[in-house]
């Protein structure tokens, strides 16, 4: 099981609720962690110099200057970065994250100068809030609209923000367990299936279908490897009926079968 660590246990502070943080990359001491891991809480890390590899629901992503990755409490991620890197980080508990609907929309994002310009002035100042112990709740839900205003100006990031797209993700993760159709998905969204593929395909490249599948392959691969239950147990929580039919899915997205999934991810642990 893998270990879930709180904003406190980052920061290597006594046992305590900790609303969220704000710092430098290179000022934010790496704690001694299990890698890979996940958080309770959402993080905004922008790394303005350096280079690596973050790994964030098993998808290997570069670190490069002047992209900003967000990470959401169930995901499980790691990374590998190089000693130069540079940069600011941003955390926010699971509560005061659900207030502000934050989520998991898209991994990174790429800022071109014009938003480079603006964050360098807004992280900055917010920084100096945090430290000088103001509330900084607003100055959090700012830095977070300012990254959904850049991404909707980012051809590759937009329809990742966009609402329908976004509520297609939210409908799927709040009904794991329960085997809907696309008329069902797309009913609840007011759109045709038709509409919904046309959204799907300019997002992911996929079907709504495929996309569903999708998601549910990632949950199934975090439970496998976060939770207790057996394959038979996941297979039934995420809506399947037959726990080979299960198998079949998760081995065509992964090429492995779940069980094998498993043994490999803990061979590298």
């Amino acid at each position: 099981m893998l270990k879930e660590y709180a904003i406190s246990d980052i920061l290597d502070l006594p046992s305590q609720q900790i609303t969220y943080f704000a710092g430098t990359f290179e000022d934010t001491e790496d704690p001694d962690m299990e890698w890979p891991h996940r958080h309770s809480f959402y993080s905004l890390v922008w790394f303005t110099e350096g280079t690596g590899l973050y790994v964030i629901d098993f998808e290997e992503y570069e670190i490069k200057p002047d992209r900003v990755f967000f990470v959401s409490p169930k995901q499980i991620h790691n990374w590998d970065y190089s000693e130069n890197c540079k940069g600011y980080i941003l955390t926010v508990d699971s509560t005061l994250g659900g207030e502000f609907k934050l989520s998991d929309t898209f991994p990174y994002l790429d800022i071109d100068r014009n938003a480079k310009e603006v964050l360098a002035r807004v992280f900055p100042d917010l920084i100096d809030n945090f430290l000088r112990r103001n509330d900084i709740t607003l100055d959090i839900r700012y830095m977070y609209q300012l990254c959904e205003r850049f991404a909707k100006e980012n051809p590759v990031t937009y329809y990742t923000t966009h609402p329908s797209m976004m509520a297609f993700k939210t409908l799927v993760s709040e009904n794991y367990h329960e085997p809907h159709t696309m008329e069902w998905y797309a009913g609840k969204l007011r759109l045709s299936v038709e509409e919904l593929n046309v959204l799907c395909k300019a997002y992911s490249g996929v079907t709504a279908k495929q996309y569903l599948l999708d998601m549910i392959v990632t949950e199934a691969r975090r439970l496998l490897i976060y939770s207790d239950r057996n394959v038979n147990e996941i297979a039934f929580g995420l809506g399947f009926e037959d726990s080979s039919y299960f198998s079949r899915i998760f081995k065509k997205k992964t090429s492995l079968t779940p069980s094998g999934f498993l043994k490999k991810y803990r061979k590298t642990r």
